[in-house]
């Protein structure tokens, strides 16, 4: 058999190889890395159609680009805003929050977008396409 560094590529070379293609690869990768909180900008990038469960209860929720959105759950709908401020997700429900916003930070875990932490650090909301 063959070495693979036969044609002159030493190890520390192939290692080097390696991490560039590592790091090429990893540049510009929209989902953010899991735990860390995410950026104002990758807050905002977050529109769309997601499954969602809002203090335990679960949703489809639409997040419009014009900042309006709209939840179902069950046979219940309601309608409300989502706004960045900072580095925080702010989401007002118009039944569900009564009109006020409930802002937090939010995370990536796995699948799953966590965050707007109560006071006790359990999640209000997470969320996944």
């Amino acid at each position: 058999m063959r070495s693979p560094f036969a044609n002159g590529m030493n190890l520390p070379m192939m290692y080097r190889v390696f991490l560039l293609v590592i790091i090429l690869l990893g540049i510009g990768m929209p989902q953010a890395e899991a735990g860390r909180a995410l950026s104002g900008a990758e807050l905002k990038r977050l529109g769309g159609t997601y499954k969602a469960v809002w203090k335990g209860h679960k949703a489809r929720v639409r997040l419009n680009r014009d900042g309006t959105l709209i939840a179902r759950s069950g046979t219940k709908v309601d309608v409300g805003r989502w706004q960045v401020r900072g580095n925080k997700l702010c989401i007002s429900f118009r039944v569900w929050t009564r009109g006020k916003y409930k802002c937090g930070t939010v995370e990536r875990q796995g699948a799953w977008y966590v965050g707007l932490r109560r006071s006790n650090g359990r999640p209000r909301l997470k969320f996944r396409r």
